[in-house]
């Protein structure tokens, strides 16, 4: 089971560092006025974050529930919605009115906020120490399920909302 903790927690780890280095790049693109940039970036994490948000919400927050305060999950899930949000309306956005300075803040302000979350939802793999074997081994196992059915942030947001969630 010790093997299945580590593999969890690099998979955790990788997952999070494409998350961080995704928002980083949105934020790059934003920041440089690159509206272009910034909308596919925007699909992109839409994309390649989908399994690892999925896995999250389904999985990972409810075993968490019994060890954190239900007002820090809560705020896990508020965080998520804000940030397919922005990739949504970022993915869609027209240039018009996009690059206004205030905008522009505006954006990079809710990047910012995904990017603390990030780095503080990659932390909270330390609560995992209270967690069974068991526990462990069957969230690894609905890692691997959520990557093989590689959802995107939005497709699975959509499930989530008609119940399949």
């Amino acid at each position: 089971m010790e093997n299945d903790k580590a593999e969890l927690f690099e998979a955790f780890r990788v997952d999070h560092a494409m998350l961080g280095r995704g928002f980083h790049q949105l934020r790059e693109r934003l920041a440089a006025g690159d509206i272009d940039g910034a909308r596919e970036q925007a699909r992109r994490i839409d994309k390649e974050a989908g399994a690892h948000i999925a896995f999250e919400e389904q999985d990972f927050y409810p075993a968490l529930r019994r060890l954190m305060d239900e007002d820090e999950v809560a705020q896990m899930y508020r965080e998520h919605d804000d940030a397919r949000a922005l990739i949504s309306e970022l993915s869609a956005a027209q240039n018009a009115g996009l690059a206004e300075p205030a905008r522009v803040r505006a954006l990079l302000d809710r990047v910012d906020a995904m990017e603390i979350h990030v780095s503080e939802c990659g932390e909270l793999f330390g609560a995992m120490g209270g967690l069974s074997d068991e526990e462990i081994g069957a969230l690894l196992d609905r890692l691997k399920f959520w990557r093989s059915q590689a959802p995107s942030w939005s497709d699975h947001a959509l499930g989530a909302r008609d119940g399949s969630r």
